[in-house]
């Protein structure tokens, strides 16, 4: 069977890896997770904070080394033990009122979180292959992403609404619940093998030389720099909405809704802009498009929030499918998993040490204009330190796909 890189109706499979997509990052606490843990338990900023630190460096640990094991069992496996890991944390994390208790749920939920975070991708690429359709990668990956992100703008709304009839705890349970139907969805992939060609075996290189690779190095340093913007204005989301005065959880839970929306419609944008601009125009645009933002919320009134934040989630829309088929082209498939965790350690590794070093009691509390302001400035600089880094041979854009 040939490659056809023009569309194709879903297979089932492929159907129900979209299901999975739209359920396994459905975490419906999300928009009350400050409320709950500041207001509710009682845990100040910093702690906060250090909650989510946790989450990333447990990624960070884990990350890879489930990603080699997904390329030696199988994906699916490690996509059906992710949900079923994550429901467990979440009930926990409703429930507990201490917060060693929390940093230990917190912790579960990014060794969860990892399971699927590499292996996900990694498994629809192989799929795709199986089914003879690998010029298809980029647009199904942003398909993906797409039931992805209204899976959690239905989640965020839901938890919010939840929240404010039933507690901040039943946002969490409602997570739990929405972590089982994953893990059916999960149960029902089809197990994909994919067989290397006898001249791609003969070259196959150890994994760390295929990590240390110029071009993939360079793929890891966006995708960690975006990501870190990103994560940023995310965890601001919250704080900003309260500085103004905006204490109702139903707003909350409706503004990540839109903004979730906003995300997985401007998915469907990454394949025509991509051919337009090319990997390294699309990927400077959506940098600087998250600078744009940071700097229009440093000195914009409430009145312009949610339009400021929607700017950041058309850039998100990109992230996945963007870095992840930046990938996908350049590795063979026997190290596919493992290179995709890494990308996301990276990412997640980057913006962990971000929450350690920054000085978040007095960013969030006091002076949060400066802070973006400072986003603002460090985006357009980075972006453009990236932009003079680009291997040489990867600025005409063609594809490199070693699997191709």
């Amino acid at each position: 069977m040939s490659d056809h890189p023009e569309r194709l109706a879903a297979s089932p499979a492929v159907t129900t890896f979209r299901v999975y997509a739209g359920l396994a990052f459905s975490f419906a606490w999300i928009p009350v997770m400050f409320t709950a843990l500041t207001i509710d338990r009682g845990f100040v900023v910093d702690q906060y904070v250090e909650l989510w630190a946790l989450y990333y460096l447990v990624m960070v640990l884990v990350e890879v080394p489930l990603g080699w094991l997904a390329d030696r069992i199988g994906k699916r496996p490690l996509l059906v033990a992710g949900p079923a890991t994550l429901a467990l944390s979440f009930l926990v994390l409703g429930r507990a009122t201490q917060f060693d208790t929390c940093l230990i749920a917190m912790a579960v939920t990014g060794a969860g979180h990892a399971m699927i975070s590499g292996a996900d991708s990694a498994y629809l690429y192989d799929l795709l292959v199986h089914e003879g359709r690998r010029g298809d990668a980029l647009r199904e990956e942003s398909l993906a992403h797409r039931w992805r992100l209204f899976g959690v703008s239905i989640a965020d709304l839901a938890g919010g609404f939840i929240a404010w009839w039933l507690g901040t705890a039943s946002a969490f349970y409602l997570s739990a619940l929405l972590m089982l139907a994953a893990l059916v969805a999960a149960v029902r992939l089809p197990n994909v093998t994919v067989i290397q060609p006898a001249d791609q075996a003969a070259v196959k290189r150890p994994l760390l030389t295929t990590l240390l690779r110029r071009d993939v190095l360079w793929v890891f340093s966006w995708y960690a720099l975006l990501f870190v913007l990103l994560r940023v204005g995310f965890q601001l989301y919250q704080p900003t909405l309260l500085a103004v005065g905006a204490h109702d959880l139903r707003l909350h839970g409706g503004l990540l809704c839109l903004l979730n929306l906003v995300a997985g419609f401007s998915a469907g944008s990454v394949g025509p802009v991509h051919r337009r601009l090319g990997e390294g125009g699309t990927i400077a645009a959506i940098l600087l498009l998250v600078a744009v933002s940071f700097a229009g919320l440093a000195i914009a009134g409430p009145w312009a929030l949610a339009p400021l934040f929607c700017l950041q989630q058309v850039s998100f829309a990109y992230l996945q499918p963007l870095g992840r088929t930046a990938l996908n082209q350049r590795i063979d498939s026997s190290d596919r998993a493992a290179v995709l965790s890494a990308q996301s350690m990276a990412g997640r590794l980057a913006f962990s040490l971000f929450l350690w070093l920054g000085d978040w009691q007095d960013a969030v509390n006091r002076d949060l204009s400066g802070s973006y302001a400072s986003l603002a400035v460090g985006a357009v600089a980075l972006t453009l330190v990236l932009l003079w880094l680009r291997p040489a041979g990867q600025r005409s854009d063609g594809p490199r796909a070693a699997d191709a």
